[in-house]
């Protein structure tokens, strides 16, 4: 469902490739096939850890959103115009050109928390209750994911937390029938005040 949501939000279908044919002389290839270039090249000397450390510290993010200090929800419409087809799971869902409600047209089905690494804690009882996913926002996506195996973490793109809006964390993100619907949850002494 974020995939579609996605979709929407970047306004984007799938690019084709098209093959525009030779032009001009073709001359033959006189050097080595890469292929057999590869075949008999020495591997690097990479060392495991190496390559943990480099991961680890791709998985490491900050958006720079402030901590929520108090309650806000907002509902919102999810009014767009297509630059181009829309597409979702093979179907097109929106012409180029039209103005759609993307709610109206998929549905969906799980709770967004945009959140730091650390605050994860305070949602495992939410995450048991509700379709959960994690966005994190600041801190480790990798490390997160270590700690809470059961749990769905992703890093959160900055165009997605900019397009929804989202101004502070924790923030829950769902669809309550045609509207978008964003809750900014205190976090205060330490742990979230969440109002259910």
């Amino acid at each position: 469902m974020l995939a579609g949501l996605c979709a929407f939000l970047f306004n984007t279908g799938v690019a084709a490739l098209e093959h525009l044919g030779i032009y001009g002389r073709v001359y033959p290839i006189k050097e080595e096939s890469i292929l057999e270039r590869l075949k008999h090249a020495r591997l690097p000397n990479i060392r495991r850890e190496d390559i943990e450390k480099k991961l680890i510290e791709s998985a490491e993010i900050d958006l720079g959103l402030p901590v929520a200090k108090s309650l806000r929800i907002y509902e919102e419409n999810l009014i767009l115009k297509a630059q181009k087809d829309l597409t979702v799971g093979g179907k097109i869902i929106a012409r180029k050109g039209e103005t759609i409600d993307a709610l109206e047209k998929m549905t969906l089905s799980r709770v967004y928390v945009f959140l730091e690494d650390y605050m994860i804690r305070d949602f495992i009882n939410f995450a048991r209750k509700y379709p959960t996913t994690f966005l994190i926002t600041k801190g480790n996506v990798l490390e997160a994911r270590m700690r809470y195996p059961d749990l769905t973490i992703y890093m959160a793109v900055p165009i997605i937390v900019d397009r929804l809006g989202i101004t502070a964390v924790p923030t829950l993100v769902y669809q309550s029938e045609n509207k978008l619907v964003k809750v900014e949850v205190p976090w205060a002494e330490g742990k979230a005040l969440l109002p259910f």
